[in-house]
């Protein structure tokens, strides 16, 4: 279940960060788009780390 549930984590985390990555470059800084895009970049870093720690714990306990 552990893997099922990191998987999902960096699917979201790698979708999280394209997409805003994209937004970011596309809005001009200092505006409140820019802001939010980059804050999200870091929303989905931390959920693409947990999901990939999550991966590895459970394919650790596995062998």
């Amino acid at each position: 279940m552990l893997l099922l549930i990191g998987r999902f984590g960096v699917f979201v985390g790698v979708l999280l960060v394209l997409t805003c990555t994209l937004m970011a470059v596309f809005t001009s800084p200092g505006t409140a788009e820019f802001v939010i895009s980059v804050v999200t970049i870091g929303v989905g870093l931390a959920v693409l780390t947990l999901g990939l720690l999550a991966v590895l714990l459970e394919r650790k306990r596995q062998e």
